[in-house]
C-alpha cells in the first residue's frame, strides 16, 4: 500500500504539461526510459541493456533489451527514437526540453540499437534520460515493470508486467512486491492510513505538509528525509514592475534570516537529508569552473545586511505591497510569516497569493534532475519567465554551444556570477523531501534525487 501526497495518480503526457508528484510516481512505475535510477539514485540499465559513448562524446549508442509493450508488440529502436524525438520537438512542452538543446536527433539504427547524436558533449545526459519526462512510450503504453490493472478509490492497482507469451523476449526480473495499491491523497489522510495500517509507504512530503507529519506523533525511524539537491527559493517574476531594480531584489535577499527560518521548522542539523540554508544559486561547484558565486553581502552579519537593505529600500521609489505566490499547506503559512517579518524589518510589506496567481515573487520548490549547473541556470533564466539579465542569458547560451567541457565550465561560471549579482532568484534553502517508510521496506534508500522506485522496495522473505 503506497500513497503519494497530492492528486489522484494519472498517466500524463510530459510533452504537453508538467508532471505532478503522483503522475511522476505512476510513470516511473509503468514506463521505463533507456536508463533508470535505482533505489540509491544511481543510473542503471532499463530498456537499454548497455550503452557506449564515442570518443568525441558526440554520440551515445544504446543496445536495447528484448521487451514487449504492456499492450502487446515488441519494442523497437524506431519506436524508442520516435518517443525521444517527440520530447525535443519544436512543439513539445516537456520540462526537460531546454536541457536537451545539445541533442541533434535520435535514430533507431536497428530494432535493438538506438543512437543519440549530440551537437556538443553532455556528460550528464544519462541522468536526464532516467527521468520520467523521458520515459519511452507508444500510444500511451509503457513496458513496466508494473502495469495498471484497475482503479481503486483515489488511485490504481499495480501488478508486475508478465510476459509468458514470447520466449524470445528477455527475462524480466519480477518486482519482489506482487501488488501495489497506489493512491493520491492529502497529507493528513495518507499519514492516517499509514498509521492505521501500521506500515506501508508514503511519499511526496515537502516543507508545505511537513507540519502535518510533525503533529502526528509518528514512531521514531519511519520518517525518512532525502538529501535532495535543487531549488527552494523565490523567483522574481519578469512582470513585476516593483522589482525591476536589482538593488531592491538584493535588499530582499539580504534581509532574510535563513538560519532562523531553517531551525524554526525543526529540520536543521548535520544528519542525512536535513534542511540546509542557502544564499546562492548553485549548491556545489558541479560542472562550473568556479565555486558557487556568493552574493556580495554573504559574509556580512544579519544586522549589517538589514541596515544596508533598509538603505536600498529607502533609496528606491515607493515600494508597493509585494505579492508572494506560495502553494497551500501549513508549512507555507509558517514560511510566509517568517519572510513577512524579515521584510517588515526593512520597510517592505507583502501579501500572500495563490501559487498560480499573478505575483511579484513565486516559490520554486524542485529537485534537480541531474548534477549539472545547467539546470539551475536554465530554471531561473529569462526563458523561465523570471526578471531578465542579459549577462546571465548570454553566458548560459554560450555554455550550451561550447564545443568542449572546459569552455562550457567557464561560461557556466560566468553565468553563475551574473546571476548572483542580478538576484532574479532569491535562494532560501535546499528542497525538503520526506517519506514515511515501513521499516520492513529495506529497499528504501535516501538519495539526492529523492527517487524511490516502487519495484526496488523490499519486504523480508517468509
Amino acid at each position: 500500500m503506497a500513497s503519494v501526497i497530492g492528486d489522484v495518480p494519472r498517466v500524463a503526457d510530459p510533452d504537453r504539461a508538467r508532471l505532478t508528484p503522483s503522475s511522476t510516481v505512476l510513470i516511473r512505475a509503468t514506463r521505463q526510459g533507456l536508463v533508470a535510477f535505482d533505489g540509491n539514485g544511481q543510473v542503471e540499465p532499463a530498456l537499454a541493456e548497455s550503452w557506449t559513448f564515442t570518443k568525441d562524446g558526440l554520440s551515445a549508442i544504446f543496445r536495447l533489451r528484448r521487451l514487449r509493450w504492456a499492450n502487446g508488440g515488441e519494442v523497437t529502436g524506431r519506436e524508442v527514437a520516435a518517443s525521444l524525438n517527440r520530447a525535443i520537438a519544436s512543439n513539445s512542452r516537456n520540462t526537460l526540453k531546454p536541457l536537451l538543446s545539445s541533442v541533434e536527433t535520435v535514430i533507431g539504427m536497428t530494432d535493438r540499437v538506438v543512437e543519440i547524436r549530440l551537437k556538443v558533449p553532455r556528460p550528464n545526459l544519462l541522468e536526464l534520460l532516467a527521468q520520467p519526462e523521458l520515459a519511452i512510450r507508444r500510444g500511451g503504453s509503457g513496458t513496466g515493470p508494473w502495469v495498471m490493472v484497475d482503479a481503486i478509490p483515489h488511485g490504481v492497482r499495480l501488478r508486475p508486467v508478465k510476459d509468458d507469451d514470447d520466449p524470445a523476449t528477455d527475462e524480466i526480473v519480477m518486482p519482489p512486491i506482487r501488488e501495489v495499491l497506489l493512491r493520491g491523497e492529502r497529507a493528513g489522510v495518507a499519514i492516517a492510513r499509514f498509521m492505521a495500517a501500521r506500515g506501508g509507504y508514503v511519499t511526496g512530503g515537502t516543507l508545505g505538509n511537513w507540519p502535518v507529519a510533525q503533529a502526528a506523533g509518528l514512531k521514531s525511524g519511519v520518517v525518512r528525509f532525502d538529501p535532495a539537491e535543487g531549488l527552494f527559493g523565490l523567483a522574481v517574476m519578469r512582470g513585476s514592475p516593483a522589482l525591476q531594480d536589482a538593488a531592491l531584489r538584493n535588499a530582499l535577499s539580504m534581509a532574510i534570516n535563513r538560519e532562523a527560518l531553517v531551525t524554526g521548522f525543526g529540520l536543521a542539523g548535520s544528519g542525512a537529508g536535513r534542511w540546509r540554508a542557502i544564499d546562492r544559486l548553485l549548491p556545489t561547484q558541479m560542472d562550473s569552473a568556479q565555486l558557487p558565486a556568493a552574493p556580495a553581502w554573504s559574509t556580512a552579519s544579519l544586522v549589517d545586511r538589514r541596515i544596508e537593505a533598509r538603505r536600498l529600500v529607502a533609496k528606491a521609489a515607493a515600494v508597493p505591497v509585494l505579492r508572494v505566490a506560495l502553494p497551500a499547506g501549513p508549512g507555507m503559512t509558517v514560511l510566509f510569516a517568517r519572510l513577512a517579518a524579515d521584510w517588515r524589518a526593512i520597510g517592505v510589506s507583502v501579501v500572500r497569493v495563490a501559487a498560480n496567481a499573478d505575483a511579484d515573487l513565486r516559490l520554486i520548490d524542485e529537485v534537480a534532475p541531474n548534477a549539472s549547473a545547467n539546470w539551475y541556470l536554465t530554471r531561473t533564466s529569462c526563458d523561465a519567465g523570471l526578471a531578465c539579465d542579459t549577462g546571465v542569458d548570454a553566458a548560459l547560451k554560450a555554455s550550451r554551444a561550447a564545443p568542449d567541457l572546459a569552455g562550457r565550465a567557464v561560461q557556466i561560471a560566468t553565468a553563475d556570477a551574473a546571476a548572483a549579482a542580478a538576484a532574479a532568484y532569491i535562494p532560501l534553502a535546499t528542497p525538503v523531501r520526506w517519506s514515511l517508510v515501513d521499516p520492513a521496506l529495506t529497499g528504501f534508500h535516501e538519495n539526492s534525487f529523492a527517487v524511490h522506485p516502487l519495484a526496488e522496495l523490499r519486504l523480508p522473505r517468509n
